[in-house]
Order: structure tokens, then C-alpha cells, then sequence
């Protein structure tokens, strides 16, 4: 349910483990976003059908999102291998199905919910877990201060909490697009945040360099050259004044027609 996950409704309360079976990829990503501000939430085993999975991993916030629950051993992630009918959310004690938005019906009949759960206890353990490429968000935050820099750092948390969506679409900027204009406003060197990026799990170095190509050919950022003792010189990100001057709120959607 888009507006009012019904993980709103039946965890903050509750010390349960809870199934959420086959929820849409609209869903997963509400649920998410909500999880993932509860710190200490009971744990969640999430089985879904794989496309619908891969379709909500598609944007970088809800993976990062899932990434993060997981980190936390707050949720697993395994895929459907028959078809579910409905989208249910149950514990021990209740179920609950979406019906439309913001509506549900709920039951905690002993005899029911028995059954219920231990089906699809049953199928969650028998599915395969489903294996995540993106890094957790708490991990891409720590280790991006750590090793390129607070400012940064800083300025990735301003996006990211302002952002509509970052993503592979078209219409939006990726992640690795943004971490480079980010490093470019920063003086960054280019081999140092591909290598940061490359080593937590964002992207390849290759990916980061035909990234960074393309965002010098919309002219958002720049490079110079700059001289080491062995080897050939690296490639300092310089940004633009497109770039210098943009408004880090609207970053993730401000260029999205550009590239």
C-alpha cells in the first residue's frame, strides 16, 4: 500500500518475527522506507516473486534500503519459487491482507493464523535467498567519510535525504553519477572514488570512468591532470559551474534530462 504501509499497522507494537509474502514492488519499497527508520524492529522474513524484487532493486534508495535491514539482521530476503495469491503480512498471532490502498483486512482467529504461518514458514524456509549487490546505506555513508572526505560525506547525506529517486532510469541520475559530481565539487581524485566505489560495491572502476565521461560531455564536470611519482598522472574531478552552484535538494533530479 502506497501511502500507509501496513507495516505501519502491525509492527511498532508487536516483539514478533513476522512473513511478508508477495508483496508488489511498489510495496516493497513503502515497506522499506518505513523499516529502515526502526531501529530496533522485529525481525522480518521476506518472500516476494523475483521480478518484483528485481523491479523495486532497481532504484538505488530502496536497495540500499534493503541492503541496510539486512546488514542489520532485521530482515531476510528469499524468493517465491509458486504463486501466491494474495499479499499478506502475518505473525503468530495476526494476519493481514491489502485489499486497496490504505484499507486491509485483518484476523487473528488462533485456528487460521496457525495455518497461515506455518505454510508459509514452511515455503520461506524451502526458498532461495535472494543476493543483493548493492551496499548497505550505513556502509556507503561510514566508509565514504572515512575514506574520501566529510565534505563529501556531507553533501551525499543532503542528497540522499532530499532526493525523488536515483536510479538506472533515464530520468534519473545514478548513484555513481552523483558521487561523481559530488567529488567533483570537492576536488576529488577520480581514481580515489572509483576505487572507493568499486571496493564497497557501488559500481566497477569502469563503470565510475564511462560515468564520468558522460557527464563530462553534458559539461557538469571536468578534469585536470595531475602529476605522481610513478605511473601515469591521475585525473582530478573539478566541477563545473553548473555543478558548483546547484541546489543539493533537487541534485538527483536537476540534470536528469541531460545525460
Amino acid at each position: 500500500m502506497a501511502k500507509q504501509h501496513i507495516f505501519t499497522q502491525m509492527i511498532p507494537d508487536r516483539d514478533e518475527p513476522a512473513l511478508y509474502i508477495n508483496p508488489r514492488s511498489e510495496q516493497i519499497a513503502a515497506f522499506a522506507e518505513e523499516a529502515v527508520t526502526v531501529e530496533d524492529q522485529p525481525k522480518v522474513r521476506l518472500l516476494a516473486d523475483s521480478a518484483e524484487i528485481k523491479d523495486a532493486l532497481y532504484s538505488f534508495l530502496t536497495a540500499s534500503r534493503i541492503a541496510e535491514l539486512i546488514h542489520r539482521e532485521q530482515l531476510s530476503l528469499r524468493t517465491l519459487t509458486e504463486p501466491v495469491q494474495n499479499t499478506i503480512f502475518t505473525t503468530e498471532s495476526e494476519a493481514v491482507v491489502p485489499v486497496m490502498d490504505k484499507h486491509s483486512i485483518s484476523s487473528s482467529d488462533p485456528e487460521l493464523i496457525s495455518t497461515v504461518y506455518s505454510e508459509f514458514d514452511s515455503r520461506f524456509e524451502a526458498a532461495e535467498q535472494y543476493h543483493l549487490r548493492t551496499p548497505a546505506l550505513s556502509v556507503v555513508k561510514e566508509t565514504l567519510r572515512e575514506e574520501i572526505g566529510d565534505d563529501v560525506a556531507d553533501e551525499l547525506n543532503q542528497v540522499l535525504a532530499h532526493a525523488e529517486e536515483i536510479s538506472k532510469r533515464n530520468e534519473y541520475l545514478s548513484i555513481v553519477e552523483i558521487i561523481l559530481i559530488l567529488a567533483a565539487r570537492n576536488e576529488v581524485l577520480l581514481y580515489d572514488i572509483s576505487k572507493w566505489g568499486e571496493d564497497t560495491g557501488i559500481a566497477s572502476k569502469a563503470t565510475f570512468s564511462r560515468a564520468k565521461s558522460a557527464l563530462e560531455d553534458a559539461d557538469l564536470i571536468e578534469t585536470e591532470k595531475v602529476p605522481i611519482d610513478v605511473g601515469r598522472p591521475r585525473l582530478r574531478l573539478l566541477a563545473t559551474d553548473k555543478i558548483a552552484t546547484v541546489d543539493l535538494k533537487t541534485l538527483s533530479t536537476e540534470f536528469r534530462s541531460t545525460l
